[in-house]
């Protein structure tokens, strides 16, 4: 629980320093997600290109990047409110961790 926390304030951060309203609803958070995993995938393709990473490396990325959506598309198909923030919040931490090491590949 206290890491979901932690996530959750990271998130509203990075929200609020790019000027942008936090994701409040299931809807707003799940779009939030979904445009992570687009930004993930840009970013790793730029990478590979800047030769700031190996191309087994970028494959990895993107194949965490499939299972982000492939998870995002289960947490919106529950019909359980609980599991579905549950699933969602269990991927936007594994999308925090690849911005981040993306990040520190830049």
């Amino acid at each position: 629980m206290k890491y979901l926390l932690v996530l959750l304030l990271t998130l509203a951060s990075a929200c609020a320093q790019l000027g942008l309203p936090t994701p409040q609803t299931f809807n707003e958070k799940m779009a939030t997600a979904y445009a992570t995993v687009t930004a993930v995938r840009d970013t790793a393709t730029k990478l590979l290109v800047a030769k700031k990473i190996s191309t087994d490396d970028a494959q990895n990325v993107q194949n965490q990047a499939d299972n982000a959506r492939a998870g995002l598309d289960i947490a919106r198909k529950l019909a359980d409110v609980d599991a579905a923030n549950a699933k969602l919040a269990s991927v936007q931490a594994a999308l925090v961790a690849l911005n981040a090491y993306l990040s520190s590949k830049k």
